[in-house]
């Protein structure tokens, strides 16, 4: 009973020792586009590009991230970007399925194949990290080359909701949690389930052997049964555990929201209406769909 105790208390300490020490960040959880690949656009007129930066500021961070992010189109895109192009900077509401939140929109001109031409930014997302007051940023930008329209074709959504599906996965404990993105949650988790399974069998095994003795010698038959039925009792505090731990699992793989995400969907500007008419001869409804 003592050795389970020892094991939880260590678990506990871990996991108070990682929280102390993780620092100030803008999200529990990294999003997916930093942990995984970028989105996939669904339109040609874009494409989506992760981007880091460092400064003493939110700003200054964004500010180095912007830059690294230039550097990375001239490197990649072979473009070569006109630093002394003012750069416009447009704060516009990016609507969100959680919130509104205020996102960067940058236009500047850059020179490809010998020809002039426009690069709009356009912020996503962002995460940041501090530590000894020292901003980490990792920002998502799409970003549009002389094409009407851009990221704008696309219904881009960020979000922290992940549906049913991770409840249904995490019949395995854990499981649902890791799909989220809230892995210290998960490994939490995982780690309560071993450990409680540990109990239960050493608990059990710890019984039988308490049992057998007590068969073996009668004369202390008492004192053996005294001790089987403490172990039964921490079998079935285990058992218990393990039983409340999974409930939790469950109930939170439902309910709790995820590390962010973006989903990437067609921007439809179809519409569709139903109008009832009547005249001299006849009455019925229109139906109008416009593109």
């Amino acid at each position: 009973m003592k050795k389970i105790t020892l094991l939880a208390l260590l678990c506990i300490l871990l996991c108070s020792v990682q929280t102390l020490s993780a620092g100030k960040r803008s999200d529990a959880a990294k999003p997916k586009w930093l942990t995984a690949s970028v989105p996939e656009s669904l339109s040609n007129s874009y494409f989506f590009v992760r981007a880091y930066g460092k400064g003493f500021s939110v700003a200054a961070a964004k500010q180095d991230a912007f830059v690294n992010m230039s550097q990375q189109l001239e490197a990649e895109r072979k473009l070569t970007i006109d630093t002394s192009v003012k750069v416009s900077e447009v704060i516009s509401v990016n609507a969100t399925e959680n919130s509104n939140e205020y996102r960067q929109e940058i236009t500047t001109e850059a020179t490809e194949k010998g020809r002039k031409i426009k690069i709009t930014c356009r912020e996503i997302d962002d995460y940041w990290t501090c530590n000894n007051g020292v901003y980490e940023m990792y920002i998502l930008y799409t970003v549009c080359n002389n094409t009407y329209g851009g990221s704008y074709e696309d219904e881009i959504l960020v979000t922290t909701e992940y549906g049913a599906g991770a409840g249904f996965m995490s019949i395995i404990p854990s499981v649902g949690q890791f799909y989220k993105g809230s892995t210290t949650k998960g490994s939490i988790i995982l780690a309560s389930e071993i450990l409680a399974a540990g109990g239960i069998l050493l608990c059990e095994n710890t019984r039988a052997s308490y049992i057998k003795k007590m068969y073996e010698q009668p004369k202390y038959a008492a004192q053996y049964n005294s001790m089987a039925d403490t172990w039964e009792t921490g079998r079935n505090i285990c058992i218990g555990a393990a039983a409340a731990v999974y409930v939790y699992n469950l109930i939170d793989a439902f309910v709790a929201k995820g590390a962010k995400r973006v989903i990437v969907k067609k921007n439809s500007n179809a519409t569709f209406s139903a109008l009832p008419y009547i005249d001299a001869n006849s009455m019925g409804v229109s139906l109008a769909l416009q593109f």
